[in-house]
């Protein structure tokens, strides 16, 4: 789908032939349904591709008409003509695990997919504008290039790999990257077969380059000529499906993992690193189980740092469900200076969809001096994010003063925080506490035949569907489900839908969770 939008000639592979169970046919059958009834599998002696590649051309649908035989050597050129022209679109068959139908794969995409320069021209953006240009695969003008790729390697650093999209590069050369507004230097340039490099001194349209030292440079950035500034369209990036907490196995792990995991990021843009300071877990994120297994064994064999994988913590939140109230006077006398502070709460909840949290000062005629309010309201603050439940913080709620007292001498600001904070606790106590657990909003794409599946698969993960409208020849539902019940969702639903479905979710709300949730988070952060 992303490259029909892109205009871009496609080579569909079939893979995995060497499994029990494989059919072709049906595989075949799928691939029309779901993707284009343009796909077909290179036979030369076929009439279903003798047609396909005779509409291709006008000499040669007249000759097929009229009955008269194409040689291999038209039924090349028009297959040729038919795949650029998105007319038609290979399909080979085989194992890549056993190495069938590989070789196949790599001879159709060199005989029959546009060379570089045969390519449709590209619409490129005017940085800071919405006016687009035009720009034709040529070896002369002023120099395109997208970079794709980046890797690091010990010994060279960096390294960028660009695609030249037109024009040339020279070593020496100096060009501008249209994405950061900023000037790099071309230093060696070199070819890639493998694992292997060699140095060239100038490279143009259609050839991928390595280059080093570029300093701001990253995935996806536009390097051209600075008297010709244009941005290619930019890249679209999957979204991560799946994450997963990750935790040094060692001392020595856990210094090197930083690095290693900036240096990963770079590289991969599907991959993504966040710290939840709520949690202080550190998590992973990518397109799938395998991609984050991938990532790990990286991680161990480039920089020698072994993790452990866990499912991330769910941040839960609490509330009230309704008013309450306690008074708490904190009194402490030895020997000198005392402690005093007595203060009066109030608490009451808000609507779940405003404010999280408001306070409120309504004592009057001097019962607490002004200048102590604010360690009141510090005191309960450190309440209401420290929880009474679970240890989650309090949301939607709001505190109110409505008295208390003081004492001359023994009166200070952290005996009114103590005071507040134990005030606060007990009020909260008293005015139903409840869990909230987080509710996300998913959206899943499928075919109509898994609908049923699906649908069933979301009510036992305590969802709820909230629509379904169709999307070309797939649906998209809509569901409202708890976040706890999501982390095994992308291998789910691959399996529910043989690969075929997708999903993609954010944070919706939060909700009261089940009682028997609620135990046992209570339970979990309660343990001693």
């Amino acid at each position: 789908q992303r490259l029909e939008k892109l205009n871009m000639p496609k080579v569909i592979f079939i893979n995995k032939t060497e499994k029990e169970g494989a059919n072709i046919n049906d595989a075949l059958a799928s691939i029309r349904e779901l993707l284009s009834p343009k796909a077909m599998i290179i036979d030369f002696g076929s009439s279903e591709l003798m047609e396909a590649v005779a509409e291709s051309d006008d000499e040669l649908l007249m000759k097929y008409l009229d009955g008269e035989p194409l040689s291999d050597a038209e039924i090349k050129n028009g297959l040729k003509k038919a795949v650029l022209a998105n007319k038609l679109y290979p399909v080979i068959v085989g194992s890549g695990i056993k190495d069938e139908g590989v070789k196949e794969l790599l001879e159709t995409i060199v005989s029959y997919c546009p060379s570089p320069l045969e390519h449709s021209a590209y619409t490129m953006k005017v940085p800071s504008s919405d006016e687009e240009k035009t720009v034709e695969p040529t070896e002369d003008g002023p120099l395109e290039g997208l970079v794709f790729k980046s890797m690091y390697d010990a010994h060279l650093g960096h390294i960028s790999l660009m695609k030249i999209l037109r024009g040339k590069l020279s070593t020496n050369d100096d060009i501008y990257n249209a994405t950061t507004s900023t000037k790099e230097h071309i230093g060696v340039i070199s070819i890639l077969q493998g694992k292997d490099q060699s140095s060239v001194t100038s490279a143009s349209c259609g050839d991928i380059v390595a280059l080093t030292k570029l300093k701001n440079t990253h995935v996806g950035d536009t390097l051209c000529d600075a008297k010709e500034k244009l941005l290619v369209r930019p890249f679209e990036f999957p979204s991560p499906s799946i994450s997963a907490s990750i935790k040094p196995k060692t001392r020595a792990d856990e210094e090197k993992i930083s690095n290693c995991l900036h240096r990963l990021c770079e590289e991969d843009l599907t991959f993504r690193v966040d710290r939840n300071e709520e949690t202080k877990e550190l998590l992973i994120s990518g397109i799938g189980d395998l991609h984050l297994k991938v990532m790990v064994d990286r991680m161990k064999s480039r920089y020698n740092v072994e993790v452990d994988l866990g499912t991330p913590k769910v941040t839960y939140r609490e509330t009230i469900t309704k008013k309450g109230k306690a008074r708490y006077k904190y009194k402490k006398q030895s020997g000198g200076h005392g402690q005093y502070g007595d203060v009066d709460l109030e608490i009451e909840p808000l609507p779940r969809d405003g404010e999280d949290y408001e306070f409120v000062n309504k004592i009057f005629g001097g019962a607490v001096p002004k200048n102590f309010i604010p360690s009141i309201e510090k005191g309960a603050r450190k309440t209401l994010d420290e929880g009474v439940l679970a240890g989650y913080p309090i949301n939607h709620v709001r505190v109110l003063v409505v008295d208390g007292s003081y004492h001359d001498v023994d009166s200070s600001d952290m005996a009114f925080q103590i005071a507040a904070a134990h005030a606060m606790k007990e009020a909260i106590k008293t005015a139903g506490p409840v869990l909230l657990e987080p509710i996300m909003e998913v959206s899943i794409v499928v075919t109509d035949d898994f609908i049923g599946q699906i649908s069933g698969d979301i009510s036992s993960r305590r969802g709820r569907i909230m629509g379904t409208e169709a999307r070309g020849k797939k649906d998209v539902i809509t569901a409202h489900i708890p976040l706890g019940e999501m982390f095994s969702y992308a291998n789910d639903l691959r399996s529910m839908t043989q690969g075929r479905g997708s999903y993609s979710m954010k944070m919706s709300h939060y909700e009261n969770a089940p009682a028997k949730i609620t135990e046992r988070v209570i339970a979990e952060n309660t343990k001693t």
